[in-house]
C-alpha cells in the first residue's frame, strides 16, 4: 500500500509517494515517484512544523478532467442543462469502465468530480431522477445538436455514411422492446433489443442511435435509419450498408430519395445466373488486383440490377481464401470417404452433397461448390470505380469498431435497466460516452497515434490530485496533481487542446 512521505530540505518541503516493502525482519521503503515541490507553501512563506502537514484524499485526476474538457467542447453542459452533472457522472463513467449506476456512485467519489462539478456527494437517487428527467427529453434533439458539435469541432462533412444494427440482451424482465432470439453470438433465447448506428464514412462520427424490438428484422431497421438521417438533416449522398441489411427495398427507397448505395450483396440465384458465364480464373490478372489491408482482391465489374435500380455488380475473388476453403472441404470429403470404407460410418450432413448414391464421390458436385469459393459481392449505384468501391466498402469496419467500443469499454450489454424508457436513456448515454472517445480517437489519430482507447485513459489513471491541509493554527489546506510523465502531457495535449492543468 502506498504513502505519501514529507520531506523537508532547508525551508522546503518535497512530498513521495512511498511503500514499505519488508525485507527479511527489516522493513525498507520503495520510492515510487516524486510529487515535486510544494509551491503554495513556498509563495505564502508558511512556517509550519513538517508533522502538522496533514496528506487528505487522493482523487484519479487525469481521466476525468480531461473528460469534462471535451465536454465542454462539444457543449454538453449546455445541452444537459441543470441534469448535467448526474448524467455525465454516468457518461464520464462508461467511458473509464463502470459497471451499474450504484457502482458509479461510489466511483464518483474516487475521482475529483466533486471539485469539479461542485458536488460532494453523487446519490443514487440523484442519478436515478436525471435518468428519469433525459427520459422526457427529445433524444434526436440531443443527438442531432451532438453532431453538429463533433463535425464542427473535427472538421467532418456528412456526403457519406455508415448504417449497421446489432443486437444486445437484457438483463430486466419488464420491457416491452424484448423479444427472445440468438443474438450476434449466436447465444439462443436471449432477451433481446435491435440498436441501430449511423456514423460518418471518413471519421466514423455518431450520428444516432435507434432502438427497436429485438424480434425486427435489420431490413426494416435500416428502412427506418433513412428516415433518422433525413431528421438529422442529411438527405442524400453515399451510403454504405452490410449484405445483411440489403433488400431490393432499401436501395429501391434510397434511390427515390436521392441516396446511392454501396452495399455488401449476399450470394443468391440473381447473382449465380449474373456470373454464370463470368471466366473467374481468367480474373486473375494483375491489372484486376485491388489491395485492402492485408487482403488481394481481384475484382472484376459487370452491370446489374437490384429494385430497378442499375448500376454494376463488383464481384471479388480472394485467391488465398479461396485455395484454403478448397483445400479444407477436400480433406474432409477424403476424411469421410476413408472412414466410410473402413467402418461404414454415415456420411456427415454436409458432406452428403458431394457423394453419390453409391457411396462415391461426386466430382461434379465439388466443381459447382469450389465455383464460388472466395467469392464476395457489393452493389453500387454510385459513379465510382471499383477499386474505390472496394475501398470505401470494407471502410465500413469502423462501425464495427464502435460496437465493439460500446460492447466493451461502454458496457452496452447487458442492459441492466428494465423500463423501455430507461433503456432508451442507457443507448442515449452510451452515445454520447462514444462521442467523447471518439473525439480522443480521431485527435489522437492525426497525430499518428492508433493505440486502443480504454488502454490510454488507463495510463491516465495515474494522474491523481493529492489534497493536504496544515493544522487548524493556520487554517490553509490546498492539492497538488502529481508529476506527469512526458508521454501523460503528450496525450492530454492532444486529446483536451483547451485543458489547463
Amino acid at each position: 500500500m502506498s504513502f505519501i512521505r514529507k520531506i523537508k530540505r532547508k525551508n522546503r518541503i518535497y512530498l513521495a509517494e512511498v511503500e514499505n516493502n519488508r525485507d527479511g525482519v527489516k522493513v525498507r521503503q520503495k520510492l515510487i515517484r516524486y510529487l515535486g515541490l510544494d509551491p503554495t507553501c513556498v509563495e505564502n512563506d508558511i512556517s509550519f512544523k513538517i508533522n502538522n502537514l496533514k496528506v487528505g484524499p487522493i482523487k484519479v485526476f487525469g481521466p476525468v478532467i480531461a473528460l469534462e474538457s471535451i465536454a465542454r467542447e462539444l457543449g454538453f453542459f449546455d445541452l444537459l442543462g441543470d441534469i448535467a452533472a448526474p448524467i455525465l457522472t454516468l457518461v464520464f463513467a462508461h467511458c473509464l469502465e463502470y459497471r451499474s449506476v450504484d457502482d458509479a456512485k461510489e466511483w464518483y467519489e474516487t475521482t475529483d468530480l466533486p471539485n469539479i462539478f461542485g458536488y460532494q456527494k453523487m446519490p443514487i437517487n440523484t442519478l436515478h431522477n436525471a435518468i428519469e428527467t433525459l427520459s422526457k427529453r427529445d433524444s434526436s434533439a440531443i443527438q442531432k445538436s451532438v453532431f453538429e458539435n463533433l463535425c464542427h469541432l473535427l472538421g467532418e462533412d456528412s456526403s457519406g455514411v455508415v448504417y449497421d444494427a446489432t443486437n444486445t440482451h437484457l438483463a430486466g424482465t419488464r420491457s416491452s422492446l424484448a423479444n427472445k432470439g440468438k443474438d450476434k453470438e449466436g447465444v439462443r433465447n436471449r432477451k433481446l433489443i435491435q440498436i441501430g448506428l449511423g456514423v460518418t464514412r471518413n471519421l466514423g462520427i455518431p450520428i444516432f442511435h435507434h432502438t427497436r424490438e429485438g424480434n425486427i428484422h435489420d431490413t426494416m431497421m435500416f428502412r427506418e435509419a433513412i428516415q433518422q438521417f433525413n431528421e438529422m438533416g442529411i438527405h442524400k449522398g453515399l451510403m454504405v450498408f452490410d449484405r445483411g441489411i440489403t433488400s431490393k427495398t432499401c436501395v429501391s427507397e434510397l434511390s427515390h430519395t436521392g441516396w446511392h448505395s454501396l452495399a455488401g450483396i449476399p450470394i443468391h440465384r440473381g447473382i449465380k445466373s449474373a456470373i454464370s458465364n463470368l471466366d473467374l480464373e481468367g480474373m486473375q490478372k494483375f491489372r484486376n488486383i485491388v489491395i485492402q489491408g492485408d487482403t488481394e482482391f481481384f475484382v472484376k465489374p459487370i452491370k446489374f440490377e437490384v429494385g430497378g435500380v442499375s448500376g454494376k455488380l463488383i464481384v471479388m475473388q480472394n485467391s488465398r481464401k479461396r485455395q484454403e476453403i478448397g483445400r479444407f472441404r477436400r480433406l474432409k470429403i477424403i476424411k469421410a470417404r476413408d472412414e466410410l470404407r473402413k467402418f461404414g460410418d454415415n456420411i456427415p450432413e454436409e458432406l452428403e452433397r458431394f457423394f453419390n448414391k453409391t457411396k462415391s464421390i461426386n466430382w461434379h458436385a465439388i466443381t459447382r461448390a469450389e465455383r464460388f469459393d472466395g467469392l464476395s459481392f457489393i452493389f453500387t449505384d454510385a459513379k465510382i470505380s471499383a477499386e474505390e468501391a472496394v475501398h470505401l466498402y470494407f471502410a465500413k469496419d469502423i462501425i464495427e469498431r464502435c460496437f465493439k467500443l460500446e460492447k466493451s469499454i461502454l458496457n452496452l450489454r447487458p442492459i441492466r435497466f428494465w423500463l423501455d424508457s430507461k433503456i432508451k436513456v442507457h443507448v442515449l448515454i452510451c452515445h454520447l460516452a462514444l462521442s467523447l472517445l471518439t473525439t480522443c480517437r480521431i485527435r489522437l489519430k492525426k497525430q499518428g497515434i492508433n493505440g486502443d482507447i480504454g488502454m490510454i485513459f488507463k495510463k491516465l489513471n495515474s494522474i491523481y490530485k493529492v489534497y493536504f491541509s496544515i493544522d487548524q493554527s493556520h487554517d490553509l489546506s490546498f492539492s497538488k496533481v502529481n508529476t506527469l510523465s512526458k508521454y501523460q502531457t503528450d496525450i492530454l495535449k492532444i486529446i483536451a487542446p483547451k485543458l489547463e492543468m
